[in-house]
């Protein structure tokens, strides 16, 4: 290969330099303005001109119960800073410390660690204000608030319903399941029960074509089952006032959309989808992709949102080269119980029987398996890559030497922000 460009992929808290061919590899990234960090006047000038509702001061109350909920340290949100802000806040206007609560939900994420807790709200909230981390297994922390149209039985942290005011804090990102995160799924599922993600979850996965459900794609919420069941829940609950923020690739927070529970995440949504897409004009044999370094690629679960994103862009029996150093290991223990015998069928067939939503990863990661050779380089045992239907790699230059095939090639350095589209499309729904 003559070498005469190169590119540094994050990778974990580091990052891997990748020497290539100009003419043999296109890079996909949207067209990106470069957006400044918003100062803390600029946050709270958008807090006191919400989108479709009355600004925060004007909704607390004295004397009230207070419940902030945010999501665990798998998100990047800003949170540290938001958190802060709203705390002072909500003093300047009255409400005393110990009516206000922090709720960290992390869905059927594991339980954060205090160095987790402490980088999700900072040192002065975790160690001055009264802090629960959401555990979605304990059904006498949980309350049932509704059963959807769709079948969900709702039931989420009792800790929502005793507050007199619910503020929930998310980010706005991509999602392949639920078309984006942020808003709604602060509620669920990140302060969900188990039982009900599942039930919600389970909507993404079509039990006749053993495939995934018409609706369920990144940057999509026009008829997106998922979405749906998850709006109708969370409408039962009427959050009092929503902020959602865009993170950039400097994790520095450059956007922020407050207001309405439900239509401010919306527009926020509709703004990242066409800042982030990337169109491109025909699949390749090769894609190399980076899930975006630390947090994005802390596990293999979160980190397969960038493979969902790069398979796309490939042909079949083509190269999907994957960086994703996992320091947090598949991200479950149970996580390889799903690979059982018969491939992504064998999976699919055990999804109907007991459906999970890390299941569904699994048959996401064996149907791209079976359909192109798929190269991880991580910190993941060789013998469990293997296991998993993959090819561990130390390098993209020994990935691409095992692939053999000449060919050209495509290169996403971040993976779960960048959504390629061999054509744009107006998704976002209601």
């Amino acid at each position: 290969m003559k070498i005469n460009e190169s590119l540094d992929l994050k990778y974990g808290k580091g990052t891997i330099k990748f020497g290539f061919e100009r003419d043999k590899f296109e890079i996909l990234e949207p067209v990106r303005v470069r957006e400044r960090k918003l100062s803390d006047a600029e946050i709270l000038k958008s807090m006191a001109d919400p989108i479709e509702s009355e600004e925060l001061a004007n909704i607390v109350k004295p004397g009230e119960k207070i419940l902030i909920a945010v999501p665990d340290a798998t998100r990047l949100v800003g949170s540290t800073r938001i958190c802060r802000l709203v705390a002072d806040l909500l003093g300047k206007n009255g409400i005393a410390k110990n009516d206000v609560k922090f709720l960290i939900g992390g869905g059927i994420h594991r339980k954060p660690t205090p160095r987790e807790i402490e980088w999700v709200l900072g040192r002065e909230i975790s160690e001055n204000y009264e802090v629960q981390c959401h555990d979605a297994v304990d059904e006498s922390r949980l309350a049932e608030i509704c059963v959807t149209s769709r079948g969900t039985r709702v039931k989420v942290n009792a800790e929502l319903l005793k507050a007199d005011q619910v503020i929930q804090i998310g980010g706005i990102g991509f999602h392949y399941i639920a078309g984006f995160s942020g808003g709604r799924k602060v509620i669920l599922p990140g302060c969900a029960g188990e039982s009900t993600i599942q039930q919600n979850h389970k909507l993404a996965f079509d039990r006749n074509t053993l495939e995934k459900t018409v609706g369920i794609e990144s940057g999509n919420l026009e008829n997106n089952p998922v979405h749906a069941d998850m709006i109708e829940a969370v409408s039962f609950l009427q959050p009092s006032f929503a902020i959602n923020t865009v993170i950039n690739q400097r994790n520095e927070l450059t956007k922020i959309y407050c207001g309405h529970w439900k239509n401010s995440h919306l527009e926020g949504c509709r703004e990242y989808y066409e800042k982030n897409i990337c169109d491109f004009k025909a699949k390749r044999g090769m894609t190399i992709v980076s899930a975006g370094g630390f947090p994005r690629d802390a596990n293999l679960t979160q980190s397969h949102k960038a493979m969902e994103h790069a398979a796309g862009t490939l042909k079949e029996n083509g190269a999907m080269i994957v960086l994703a150093e996992c320091v947090d290991g598949l991200g479950r223990r149970d996580f390889l119980d799903w690979f059982v015998p018969g491939g992504s069928d064998g999976t699919a067939k055990k999804l109907l029987e007991n459906y999970k939503v890390y299941g569904q990863t699994v048959w996401g990661i064996r149907w791209k398996t079976e359909k192109f050779r798929v190269f991880l380089i991580s910190e993941i045992e060789p013998k469990l890559v293997e296991r998993m239907g993959m090819i561990p790699s130390r390098t993209i230059e020994e990935a691409i030497e095992k692939f053999g095939a000449q060919t050209d090639g495509y290169i996403i350095p971040r993976g779960l922000t960048t959504l390629p589209q061999l054509q744009k499309k107006a998704t976002v729904g209601n």
